[in-house]
């Protein structure tokens, strides 16, 4: 009987160890067999920094975000002889452009100043251009240089863009090594360059370079159809690039600049809905890529704006063929012309104002820009445009007729849309 006792004590005993409750599972978040221990896990291993898309293009990787400060001037202030604000309009540049000139002197003998970075950051792209270009363009002698466009990333928000650019620095040349004419670097699996500011990044491609700064969390308000721009997508992003320096870079620099008035870096976007005043797009086209790739861009561009110098100034900028003859009349004009009496102003000018007409006028022929912004003594022609409401403008150009003789739109007459 006490053996009997003995085994059923025993039985209960191994029957409650199976049944006894198993533990939970740890949190999917962390689970226990990738998650080393605080005191397992070395003290100097750094935290990875997750990376993400920039926010500009939506291409390249990035980890900082934010805005940032200047440190470095581009170029060298004393080597720069003046600096032209955005906004001006001419030849291909029918819509007010969205960066800034920067022109010095060319040294006797080869050039060895270079542009450098202004900020911390990583270069992303690079193009080369179908063609050379000469460091002196009116000594049809000097030396042929490489002609590059560029893309800083300084965060994922902040770009700096550099066109005519010359020979790079030996430190980015090594990484990037020959880009052939017409060719790209950077956007596929290329590492960015990381370049730190103040360290060279390539020579002067010339006598000029465009130079332009871009900031995502920064839209432009002038521009009603933002989705107009989507081939260009930092034009609606593009900010006044002297207020990323402190002092006293940021007054050497604006010492050069030829736009007293403010905004002092320029304005690119004029629209004001329910006017004629800003851009407009050929009917048929495809708003700011244009006409097709057999054609030129531009060719399906009309700006009705202001001078990039002078905004008191309007300024009929013509992207189609208008029979204006620039060469005999208004050499300095390149499609850009005077209003005779800066009137009426196109902010004023909706569907309820009918039949407009302006005559263009030459821009004087001087010594300086301040002067060839200004209007000329020159005829050219009429403008006629008319609102028609829903965003879309009829225009025409009579070329050598003045406004009185001119009465109604012709057969001739374009369609733009906004």
């Amino acid at each position: 009987m006490k053996r009997l006792l003995v085994t059923l004590l025993i039985s209960l005993v191994l029957l409650s160890a199976c049944v006894a409750p198993i533990p939970a599972p740890p949190p999917e978040s962390a689970p226990a067999s990738t998650q080393p221990s605080e005191s397992s896990q070395p003290a100097t291993t750094p935290t990875m920094e997750p990376q993400h898309k920039d926010q500009l293009f939506g291409r390249y990787p990035c980890s900082a975000d934010g805005t940032v400060m200047f440190t470095s001037a581009m170029f060298p202030p004393h080597l720069i002889t003046e600096i032209l604000p955005m906004g001006k309009m001419a030849g291909g540049h029918v819509t007010p452009t969205d960066h800034l000139y920067i022109h010095r002197d060319v040294p006797q003998g080869e050039d060895v100043d270079y542009v450098v970075a202004p900020a911390d950051g990583f270069i992303v792209s690079i193009q080369r251009f179908s063609q050379d270009r000469l460091l002196d363009r009116d000594n049809q002698l000097s030396l042929m240089v490489p002609d590059y466009r560029l893309i800083f990333m300084h965060s994922c928000q902040i770009f700096t863009i550099f066109i005519h650019l010359g020979e790079f620095s030996p430190a980015v040349a090594e990484k990037v090594g020959q880009i052939p004419i017409g060719g790209r670097w950077g956007g596929g699996s290329e590492e960015p360059i990381e370049v730190k500011a103040g360290e060279p990044i390539a020579k002067f491609g010339g006598q000029s370079l465009d130079w332009s700064v871009h900031d995502a969390d920064t839209t432009l308000s002038g521009f009603v159809v933002p989705e107009h721009y989507e081939s260009e997508p930092w034009k609606i992003h593009t900010v006044d690039p002297f207020q990323f320096y402190s002092e006293p870079i940021k007054s050497d620099l604006l010492s050069k600049l030829l736009r007293t008035v403010e905004p002092r870096a320029g304005k690119i976007d004029y629209d004001i809905e329910g006017t004629i005043a800003g851009n407009w797009f050929l009917d048929g086209s495809v708003d700011y890529k244009g006409m097709g790739p057999d054609s030129k861009y531009w060719q399906g561009h009309l700006s009705i704006a202001y001078g990039f110098l002078d905004p008191t100034q309007i300024r009929m900028s013509i992207g189609f063929d208008h029979g204006l003859n620039d060469d005999l009349h208004c050499n300095v004009c390149f499609g850009a012309y005077g209003v005779r009496g800066n009137q009426p102003d196109p902010a004023m000018i909706g569907p309820g104002s009918g039949i407009v007409k302006y005559e263009l006028m030459s821009r004087k022929d001087g010594s300086s820009l301040l002067v060839k912004d200004q209007v000329g003594d020159t005829s050219l022609g009429t403008f006629l445009v008319q609102h028609l409401g829903d965003r879309t403008i009829r225009v025409e150009v009579i070329p050598e007729k003045a406004p009185h003789e001119v009465d109604d739109f012709s057969d001739a007459s374009l369609i733009y849309h906004r």
